[in-house]
């Protein structure tokens, strides 16, 4: 959008428009909003259209690229009376081209959680400015980069704070529960995509979900939304999160194809005794080949094997995976993500649950946290100029309400995973028999197959897959299957891709790299 449309469209709504204290300029007087809107907690907050837009310019590949940033919140209204429930927070990315050329893409990003900010996609991943990732020791606060691997120069962004993370806020504590859950999220901020469209008019632009973990269910969930309601999505991106397709393949196979991803931690940690490849490549490919013809099949009849054959299949784990003979359990024959992380290196080192490669021991310093809060916050207000008081939930701790002697939870532990019924017994029996927990530890249910339904109504929607390859969380080798198990029309239109790296895999710098790559070759596939 042009700055003249910008600013045209500002001048518009400055009839109605009532800016309130928490994002009014530093200086600047504070309306009484309680007093000309009633006494609505919305008043409150950020949220009668308090955008700014400012320029800027980093140089990418030794050229120059401008672009306007523009960061603000958008009402999140019920379509039957128009009553604003939430205001959600967003930084965008634009670049201007000539008014002949064709629209640029535009990809909306969002982390997972549930109740995480955007800041890892943004500031870590792939917005024009990136966090230096070795910052000097004691650091008060951290550099902001010129990001190489931006994916601004291929496609205008929007990145966005979900309900409840960030500055975005539900208008009152009762409408949390219409938000802090898996079909609420996804309808919000769906929501939240049509008004961005219709406020920066960018209808015709060839439209990209982008979500992260958590967030691959959201970006799936709201492909599905659009595409019943006939809104066109040119392609989804899918990062450390899997593919929501619903149980396309067995719990069986499902659990033998995340030994790879065990197997890669072991090798990185040199505790593969009996190599069987010599590399990681041909490792990963011996053992993927054995999990998917013979463990599989042998988890399918596990009630029915013989003492020699679960010998045979618990030396062959305790091969494949580094662990100890004695570490496998005969019975289940199953290698649960928790006890591989605490029990490959022994003593008190624990692999990390993002990263393999790591042993964890307690995650981010203070000190790096605390510099890592005051750099973004300070990009916020500074460069691009929106002024809050509002705490950035993720980030900065704001004021609490005690309730009696607790203090109120957080958003993951407050949600509802609504998106499927009550397990079943047989599903119950499932998770009991120590199949369903291994892949699958976090929410309830697993997904609804929101993704092969949208491919289904939409027969151009395109997706792209990645995972990190030491990920305990995902597996490289279950999406390629689940990918290439899907019925041909739409197995054609999903690519999936696996990357040195964790669930956080643009952290490696290679293989940034190797990801702007894929996007840059997906975008160019998909839009239409």
């Amino acid at each position: 959008m042009t700055m003249q449309r910008l600013r045209a469209a500002a001048l518009r709504r400055s009839a109605v428009v009532v800016l309130i204290a928490l994002v009014a300029p530093a200086g600047s007087p504070a309306p009484c909003a309680a007093r000309q809107q009633g006494s609505a907690p919305a008043a409150a907050i950020a949220a009668q259209e308090g955008i700014v837009s400012t320029r800027h310019s980093i140089v990418l590949n030794g050229r120059p690229l401008a672009y306007t940033a523009h960061a603000g919140l958008l009402p999140i209204r019920v379509n039957d009376t128009g009553a604003v429930h939430a205001h959600m927070f967003f930084v965008a990315y634009t670049v201007e081209t000539g008014s002949n050329a064709a629209r640029r893409p535009l990809t909306f990003l969002w982390n997972g959680g549930p109740g995480s900010n955007a800041t890892l996609v943004h500031v870590d991943g792939f917005g024009p400015k990136r966090l230096d990732p070795r910052p000097p020791p004691g650091a008060h606060r951290i550099a902001l980069l010129d990001n190489a691997t931006t994916w601004l120069d291929e496609t205008d962004l929007v990145f966005v704070d979900p309900v409840g993370t960030g500055y975005s806020r539900a208008a009152d504590t009762t409408y949390h529960a219409e938000f802090f859950n898996t079909l609420g999220d996804i309808a919000s901020v769906a929501e939240f995509v049509r008004v961005w469209l219709t406020r920066f008019d960018a209808w015709d632009a060839p439209l990209f979900l982008a979500g992260e973990s958590y967030g691959t269910w959201r970006a799936a969930g709201i492909a599905e939304s659009f595409a019943r309601r006939g809104i066109d999505v040119a392609g989804v991106i899918l990062i450390s999160g899997g593919i929501p397709v619903g149980d396309v393949v067995s719990d069986a196979m499902r659990a033998a194809l995340f030994i790879p991803a065990r197997s890669a931690a072991a090798f990185h940690h040199g505790k593969l005794t009996a190599d069987p490849g010599g590399d990681l490549a041909s490792t990963l490919r011996t053992v993927e080949q054995w999990a998917r013809t013979v463990y599989a099949p042998a988890l399918e009849r596990r009630d029915s094997l013989s003492p020699a054959e679960r010998r045979e299949l618990a030396s062959a784990l305790a091969r494949y995976t580094g662990l100890d003979p004695s570490d496998i359990d005969s019975d289940t024959l199953v290698v649960r993500r928790q006890w591989f992380a605490e029990r490959l290196l022994g003593g008190d080192s624990v692999l990390g649950r993002f990263d393999t490669r790591r042993a964890t021991a307690g995650g981010a310093s203070g000190t790096r946290a605390g510099a890592r809060t005051r750099t973004i916050i300070d990009y916020f207000r500074n460069q691009l100029g929106f002024r809050t008081d509002l705490a950035y939930q993720g980030l900065e701790t704001g004021f609490t309400p005690p309730i009696g002697r607790r203090v109120t939870a957080s958003v993951g532990a407050r949600w509802n995973y609504n998106q499927n019924p009550p397990a079943s017994e047989a599903e119950a029996a499932a998770r009991r028999s120590g199949l369903r927990p291994l892949v699958w530890e976090g929410p309830p249910n697993g997904s609804e197959p929101w993704l092969l339904r949208a491919m289904t109504i939409d027969s151009g929607l395109r997706a792209f897959v990645v995972t990190g390859m030491y990920d305990s969380l995902n597996s490289c080798a279950f999406n390629a299957h689940l990918a290439s198990a899907l019925e041909r029309s739409i197995a054609a239109r999903v690519t999936t891709a696996c990357h040195v790296g964790g669930h956080m895999m643009y952290e490696d710098e290679e293989t940034r790299v190797r990801l702007k790559d894929d996007i840059v070759a997906f975008i160019r596939t998909a839009r239409r």
